[in-house]
């Protein structure tokens, strides 16, 4: 989602990421990436609990995990010690600034992740005009 930034913005929107460690891994988090975007962390889980994110040993030991490790492996990506959560599966939300969720995408196993394309234009559906 780093390059869609610029559109997310352009759309009045944020890119706002939650992880599940503590707050010094979410330090490291931003530095290893670089993102200058809102970052949080929520050990307590209950961030993941409200939008219905999936959390066990069978969403993460799953055979579409290890199809999306190879293929960021072939992307250059190199996955680093894991921080939070091992079994904590994500999402991606489009969230009006009325509680409106016009989009909702719960990762099925770790690495499912939509097309940040898809993301984007959702955003700029429910954007108001500029």
């Amino acid at each position: 989602m780093r390059g869609y930034v610029p559109r997310i913005h352009q759309a009045g929107g944020e890119l706002v990421v939650i992880g599940n460690g503590t707050g010094e891994q979410a330090g490291w988090f931003r530095e290893d990436t670089g993102l200058e975007v809102p970052l949080f962390t929520d050990p307590s889980l209950k961030t993941y609990e409200a939008v219905g994110a999936r959390r066990g040993l069978l969403s993460s030991l799953n055979p579409g995990t290890i199809r999306s490790a190879l293929r960021a492996r072939r992307s250059g990506f190199r996955q680093s010690r894991t921080q939070g959560s091992a079994f904590q599966q994500g999402g991606v939300f489009v969230i009006t600034p009325d509680g409106e969720m016009p989009y909702r995408y719960v990762s099925s196993f770790a690495g499912d992740h939509p097309g940040p394309e898809d993301v984007v234009r959702a955003l700029e559906t429910v954007a108001p005009p500029a």
